[in-house]
C-alpha cells in the first residue's frame, strides 16, 4: 500500500462492504446518521451482531483484531 493512499473505511451496517457515502452529508461511518440510528437502537444492533457473525462464519469477513492466515 503506498504512503499517499487513504484506507477505505468499512461500513458498519453492510458487513464486508467499504463506507459509500449513502447517507447525504455523512463522510464516513463516524458520522453517518445510518449507523447511528442502527446503533442506537437494541433490536437493530441485536439483528446486526447476528449478520455479522453470520458473514464471520461463512468466512467472507476476518474478526476484528484477528491476524489473518
Amino acid at each position: 500500500m503506498s504512503a499517499n493512499r487513504r484506507p477505505e473505511p468499512l461500513c458498519p451496517v453492510r458487513p464486508g462492504d467499504h463506507c459509500t457515502l449513502c447517507v447525504p452529508g455523512a463522510t464516513g461511518p463516524h458520522d453517518c446518521g445510518l449507523v447511528y440510528l442502527v446503533m442506537d437502537d437494541p433490536d437493530l444492533a441485536t439483528e446486526l451482531a447476528t449478520r455479522r457473525a453470520e458473514v464471520r462464519r461463512s468466512g467472507l469477513l476476518a474478526r476484528p483484531g484477528a491476524a489473518s492466515a
